[in-house]
């Protein structure tokens, strides 16, 4: 994927950088990608430009981004399946993130946009943990699901069933 292009107060095209970062939010450290430009240092009180120093700046985007982020980094570390859990486990067993949604009960998105922008709900999250490690649970919500067929249902199991969790 190409770097996204800002635009400096010079005028000049710069690339967003991105860095993993740590840092403590309600008493956990937590580790996420953080997204950002570089630019000239502004001196908050006189408004004067330092040209000889570039530090780190965020466009709107950006701090709304980091800011997923970060809410989807504490929510994993309170227990929530992390994207690269389910598009793992979704790969193993050849499932579309549609059909996975389906099952658990949710929108026909709900996977495919916690795979893309993070978990947005740890309860939510936390279900689709217990899915991805319990055979079980799994089973029963492929069985009672109403948005699939019969015959979805038998592949569905039998893929879980010829490989363990």
């Amino acid at each position: 994927m190409e770097a996204k292009k800002i635009l400096t107060r010079e005028n000049e095209l710069t690339v967003e950088l991105r860095e993993t970062v740590k840092k403590m939010y309600k008493n956990l450290e937590l580790s996420y990608e953080e997204v950002y430009y570089l630019d000239c240092e502004v001196d908050e009180d006189t408004g004067m430009i330092n040209k000889n120093k570039n530090v780190k700046h965020y466009t709107k985007d950006q701090v709304t981004r980091n800011m997923k982020a970060l809410k989807s980094a504490y929510m994993i570390a309170k227990g929530a399946a992390s994207p690269t859990e389910i598009i793992n486990f979704r790969t193993k067993y050849h499932i579309a993130a549609s059909t996975l949604s389906l099952i658990l009960g949710f929108s026909k998105n709900t996977i495919s946009n916690i795979e893309n922008e993070g978990v947005s709900s740890l309860p939510s999250g936390r279900l689709i943990k217990m899915c991805l490690n319990n055979k079980d649970i799994i089973y029963q919500y492929i069985k009672v699901c109403e948005a699939i067929d019969t015959q979805k249902k038998e592949e569905l199991s039998n893929k879980l069933m010829q490989q363990n969790i």
